[in-house]
């Protein structure tokens, strides 16, 4: 039986500093019918004993390190609430976020998903200059396939859609919240807030900080759901092989960087046979000068 409205789950892993903000952001809700379900997915930094020490009216679950879509998974069957928000152990909530997408929530007639944009923060809690992307409500799965629009923080979800919708993907390094999000916006509508909901805070322990692993793995979540999971009857063909040429370019590129010249060749030929322009093709000649040059000296 729901004992409260919204469940604020939140999983971590060595993130003990960030974390107390995180919590000081939720406990300045303005709204108040919540719990704070955290998961530790096997931190080593204290975060149990800063939390023990603290007093922090939360429910902390300790687990062995299985990473973050399995933190998610249990998040959700520990969550109390009727409703979910994810919030990162290093990013924060504004005051009112929880407050306004309820209120969004409970004008509709049907189960929805609320979400809103963010304001980019660096390590230190000073606001970044970015461009902020333009939001959709309603069938969002093209809009969606084009850019990461919803982040699993400053968004709210029934926690029914999640349960029938199935588990995070646990073989994911990155972006397993975007491929469950692709799958739900073909069932579900979205509801776009103007005013920001969080606070994404950016640095160097980011899991989706820029490598060949997370490009890569963006880009096999863009391609199974567009060729298997039911893309092609919601996205245009040249809308998605735009984005797919723009991710294999930026695979490729992070390939590059990393030495894997035969890969990144391979990426960038294809990014350009997606979709021909100048920077994918010189891109994809310089790898392949590097890789046979390789060749050549073996």
């Amino acid at each position: 039986m729901n004992i409260v409205t919204v469940s604020v789950c939140i999983p971590t892993y060595n993130r003990k500093d960030y974390l107390k903000e995180t919590l000081e952001s939720v406990f300045a809700q303005t709204y108040k019918d919540y719990e704070v379900v955290i998961v530790d997915d096997g931190s080593t930094d204290g975060t149990d004993e800063m939390i023990k020490q603290a007093g922090y009216n939360v429910r902390y679950f300790w687990q062995e390190n299985a990473g973050d879509a399995a933190a998610r998974n249990r998040l959700v069957e520990l969550a109390q609430g009727q409703y979910i928000s994810f919030l990162d152990s290093d990013d924060l909530l504004v005051p009112d976020a929880i407050e306004r997408m309820m209120a969004a929530m409970s004008v509709q007639n049907e189960d929805v998903i609320v979400y809103g944009p963010y304001i980019a923060i660096d390590r230190n809690g000073k606001v970044c200059k970015r461009k902020r992307k333009k939001l959709y409500s309603g069938n969002i799965t093209q809009p969606l396939f084009e850019n990461i629009l919803v982040h699993s923080c400053g968004s709210l979800f029934p926690k029914k859609i999640l349960e029938e919708a199935g588990r995070f993907d646990t073989s994911l390094p990155v972006c397993s919240d975007y491929a469950l999000w692709l799958q739900l916006s073909l069932k579900f509508c979205f509801i776009a807030l103007s005013g920001p909901t969080f606070k994404r805070r950016r640095h160097t322990g980011n899991l989706s900080e820029r490598s060949f692993a997370n490009r890569k793995a963006e880009l096999n979540i863009l391609e199974n759901f567009y060729y298997n999971g039911g893309g092609k009857e919601h996205v245009l063909k040249r809308i998605a092989m735009k984005r797919l040429s723009k991710e294999g370019y930026r695979a490729g590129r992070c390939a590059m960087r990393e030495g894997l010249t035969e890969t990144a060749s391979q990426l960038l030929a294809q990014s350009f046979r997606r979709c021909p322009d100048i920077k994918s093709l010189l891109w994809w000649m310089i790898a392949a000068g590097h890789f046979h040059l390789g060749l050549s000296r073996t």
